[in-house]
């Protein structure tokens, strides 16, 4: 047996005996995308609907690629025991708001047995691998922090002692646990948690967007929607 395959075994069997799936139990898919909204929180429904729309399609976005790589192939997840949707990065630039979503889903593997184990790992299956692609990208060997497939587990397993993977998988289901609390069950509620982060930020640093449920038509000559007593063209629309 070659260093290579030494390595593969030795990780295969670091994920069965000590991970037991912190990183399926639940699989958390995680996708981040941008938001720009003109005009402020003027229709805040409308706003909501946007941002509900943009969480469902990413879900199913996520449940379309996992499925398995035979003829038919199966899906590996129903729909999302939790879904958790972050604003990130907020910005204004007069009446246009800017935010980079993280959206977040809490999947069930419908392919993880009871025990914690990969009913379609290849080792199950005589060597072949029907996983998707992303799945066997996980635990990289090679992978950096912030690349694809890598696992903070098999990273500390390359450069610490036993006791740096102890604290590794500590820290993989502490995160889970803290993600998966702080969750909603339906991507409405998700959406409603944003829409009031949103109206939080705006209420501290953009007050003039916080005008609710009126429609944002505004002259070029008119005053100025902020409350400033400057006429638009010479406050927010320059």
């Amino acid at each position: 047996m070659n260093n290579i395959s030494k390595n593969v075994s030795f990780f295969s069997q670091l994920c069965i005996d000590q991970c037991r799936g912190s990183c399926c139990d639940p699989w958390w898919g995680i996708i981040s995308y941008a938001v720009v909204r003109e005009g402020g929180l003027f229709n805040l429904e409308d706003f909501k609907g946007e941002i509900i729309k943009g969480i469902k399609d990413r879900e199913e976005r996520i449940r379309n690629n996992y499925i398995t790589n035979e003829t038919p192939p199966r899906p590996l997840f129903h729909l999302p025991e939790r879904y958790n949707a972050i604003a990130q990065d907020i910005k204004v630039d007069g009446s246009k708001l800017s935010v980079n979503m993280l959206a977040m889903f809490a999947f069930r593997c419908l392919f993880l047995s009871k025990d914690k184990t990969c009913l379609i790992h290849p080792s199950f299956l005589n060597g072949a691998d029907i996983r998707p692609p992303h799945c066997g990208f996980m635990g990289s060997l090679d992978a950096r922090i912030g690349e694809k497939g890598y696992c903070r587990i098999i990273h500390a397993a390359q450069t610490n002692s036993g006791s740096g993977v102890r604290r590794a998988i500590e820290t993989e289901k502490d995160a889970s646990e803290k993600h998966y609390r702080e969750g909603f069950e339906t991507a409405e509620a998700a959406a409603e948690a944003v829409i009031n982060r949103l109206k939080e930020y705006c209420s501290k640093y953009a007050k003039h967007l916080l005008v609710e449920d009126k429609q944002f038509f505004v002259g070029r000559n008119d005053p100025c929607y902020c409350g400033s007593n400057k006429k638009y063209k010479k406050c927010h629309g320059r």
